[in-house]
């Protein structure tokens, strides 16, 4: 009986599917929506900055390219070279640096000086360049730059979202950024993975505004979240199965035995009555299982023995069939010596008698292989007397199998089948050879009459499957079909034939030695 316990394993398996993991599940899927959502609103608030950003950034430059064009005048009238000019030129810018909201700083380049508000000697190269314009003062012509340091927009947003800002020119080069992942002339290349950015176009020169956020360590978190959850998991599946083989084992004692019964009923080994170790519902289980094993037993005996007498009727119906047409052409061949040779009819008289006697004895449907042999000499002598000796018979039989026990009537069906459709008028010579081994006894029976085409021969082996009862060819048809009703299908009929070279047939079914 298999080792196999469906309702215990039932049991096991509802803890794990009902509670344990259900709440992993759930632990999980919660997980995976947190970073998810997580994910989806950081990318809309990225969105939602990147804009406000570039809004900023183009209000600012528009707006210091308004003031600039508006003092145009006021500014090219400015003699550099004289320092209360170069104070009112300061005041000027520092009012337009003044009214944006961000830490801008502006620097006057030409030939002669430069002149700036970056007094801390920031690295200009740092900066983002907004603004950036030449005017033609009186004694000299200038460039005008503003930087942008930072602004109050980027600063809140990376303050309180950690997004960082990097601004890039058309080439991908990175001109400014306030985080410290990126450097100032590297080459920006966008991550796959970890990240989260935006980005929108600041000017016509094709520079980028880009808004990101690095989530590593929030992946990382959730990562090492994952792992500790995983070993628990772990734990409660161990703990979870050891408590569960234990309570289902409790609670399917008396069900494993009802199914151990069930599996002796089913291979007929179940022994007497015995009650569950506990009195419950069960129980009726139980006593049905004994009462219909019990009812079981009966009906297989009482099956069996109607399949014995059937099988005794069937192969009695097959050992008449071979009877009549033998008998019919007998006793015309004993009516035409009876005026000829009647010593000849009275041999002929004695031989059928002696065979009607072997094949009407039923004390034993098995004869020994001697006991059939005879029989097959004395068919073979009357078709002698039919056929003017054109029959010759050669037996290659060893002593030793002599007493071996065969089926009656089991090799003369295949002498028969050798002179009905061997022989063409002519000496006829069939050869009877028997073999044994450890299990089976093969008879081979060989003529060198006329053989079959291969379209004949394919015909006769179809024949051999069809219902004994609904074909007119009895003989190989017949003997076939008894040898499946005794013995299955371990038993088999082969037949090997060419045109004008003869037929073999060999028979192989399972022997036992007759005591």
């Amino acid at each position: 009986m298999k080792d196999y316990k469906p309702y215990r394993y039932q049991l096991r398996q509802s803890l794990f599917f009902s509670t344990i993991l259900p709440v992993f599940l759930v632990i999980i899927i919660g997980l995976i929506s947190f970073y998810a959502i997580y994910i989806w609103v950081e990318h809309r608030s990225i969105s939602k900055h990147v804009v406000q950003s570039q809004q900023e950034i183009t209000e600012i430059n528009h707006t210091i390219s308004k003031e600039l064009s508006d003092k145009r005048r006021v500014i090219e009238d400015i003699d550099i070279n004289k320092p209360a000019d170069i104070t009112r030129l300061k005041r000027i810018l520092l009012t337009i640096v003044h009214q944006q909201d961000a830490t801008l700083y502006y620097e006057i380049e030409g030939t002669k000086q430069t002149i700036s508000n970056n007094y801390e000697r920031f690295n200009t190269r740092d900066m983002y360049t907004l603004y950036r314009h030449a005017f033609t003062f009186k004694d000299n012509r200038y460039t005008i730059r503003f930087y942008i340091f930072n602004t109050s927009t980027l600063n809140k947003i990376k303050s309180e979202s950690e997004q960082q800002a990097i601004m890039i020119d058309r080439f991908d080069n990175i001109v400014y950024t306030n985080g410290e992942r990126f450097q100032v002339d590297d080459k920006f290349v966008p991550s796959k993975f970890g990240f989260i950015s935006d980005n929108r176009t600041l000017n016509k020169q094709g520079e980028q505004l880009i808004l990101y956020k690095d989530i590593h360590e929030t992946l990382e978190d959730g990562l090492y979240l994952l792992i500790i959850m995983t070993v628990v998991l772990i734990i409660l599946i161990i703990v979870g199965f050891m408590s569960a083989h234990q309570m289902a084992q409790r609670q399917t004692r008396d069900i494993e035995t009802i199914i151990q019964k069930i599996y002796y009923a089913k291979n007929r080994h179940l022994g007497p009555y015995e009650p569950l170790s506990k009195h419950s519902e069960l129980e009726l289980i139980n006593t049905y299982i004994y009462d219909l094993f019990e009812s079981n037993e009966q009906l297989i005996k009482s099956i069996e023995q109607s399949e014995k007498r059937i099988r005794d009727i069937q192969l009695k119906e097959i050992e008449k069939q071979f009877q009549p047409h033998f008998l019919f052409n007998t006793m015309q061949t004993i009516q035409y010596l009876i005026t000829m040779s009647p010593t000849q009819a009275q041999s002929v008289v004695q031989q059928l008698s002696q065979m009607l006697r072997y094949t009407l004895r039923t004390k034993t449907s098995q004869v020994t292989i001697q006991d059939e042999l005879n029989y097959i000499k004395q068919y073979v002598s009357i078709q002698n007397t039919r056929f003017d000796n054109g029959i010759h018979l050669e037996i290659d039989i060893p002593n030793t199998l002599l007493q071996y026990a065969i089926d009656k009537m089991m090799i003369q069906p295949l002498v028969e089948n050798a002179i009905k459709h061997g022989r063409d008028n002519q000496l006829i010579s069939i050869y009877i050879k028997i073999k044994i081994t450890s299990h089976f006894l093969r008879v081979f029976v060989r003529d060198d009459g006329l053989g079959m085409t291969p379209g004949r021969l394919k015909m006769v082996r179809e024949s051999l499957v069809k219902d004994v009862f609904d074909t007119e060819h009895l003989g190989l048809n017949h003997l076939h079909h008894k040898a499946r009703i005794r013995y299955g299908r371990c038993s088999r009929l082969r037949i090997f034939s060419k045109q004008q070279e003869g037929t073999l047939i060999i028979y192989q079914v399972p022997h036992k030695r007759r005591n």
